[in-house]
């Protein structure tokens, strides 16, 4: 509802690839994928994409994607570059490889109030599945139904938490992923 009567179809569509989604992240590895995400423009995209998009259905996004998205929050609003290679040692030549900032997404603000609602999430959603002695945790759980050629898997899903800590200053994040739990 937010997402089409709201935000419109251009600001939807603008934030979504802001977020990263739809073209690569440019990680250090080779083969890394864009996803697929149909935008207004494109020959198959309908009205309806709009709608369904809007809950994360009728598009497929890597698992990176997704965490680097996560990421934007626990950024306080800039998207990095991610990377695998934090630090290069040849001898005693120590060489590190400095985050790259992307953008800018969304402001310090509002990723403070998105990080507060994670928060929220874990230390009263998740039955304490999630929590970890002497930390806050920022997190959610999502659900995603697999996609056939022909509309989606009877009873399958792909299941995932993504979270960071510490909340307040984050210098993890992790992806749990689990298909057709």
């Amino acid at each position: 509802k937010i997402a089409v009567d709201e935000l419109g179809r251009n600001s939807f569509y603008n934030m979504l690839g802001a977020f990263g989604f739809g073209s690569r992240t440019r990680v250090d590895l080779e083969g890394e994928q864009t996803g697929r995400i149909r935008i207004p423009g494109d020959s198959e995209w309908s009205e309806s994409d709009l709608g369904t998009n809007s809950f994360g259905q009728g598009m497929s996004v890597t698992p990176l994607q997704m965490l680097n998205a996560y990421n934007v929050i626990a950024n306080g609003g800039l998207l990095l570059q991610p990377r695998v290679v934090k630090q290069v040692i040849r001898g005693t030549e120590i060489s590190n490889i400095d985050p790259i900032v992307t953008r800018r997404v969304i402001s310090r603000e509002v990723a403070d109030q998105v990080t507060a609602m994670m928060v929220a999430a874990v230390e009263r959603g998740l039955d304490d599945l999630a929590r970890v002695d002497g930390y806050s945790v920022a997190g959610k759980t999502g659900t995603a139904e697999i996609p056939s050629p022909v509309g989606y898997v009877s009873g399958a899903t792909i299941v995932t938490f993504i979270g960071f800590l510490p909340a307040d200053a984050p210098q993890v994040s992790i992806l749990v992923k689990l298909d057709r739990p």
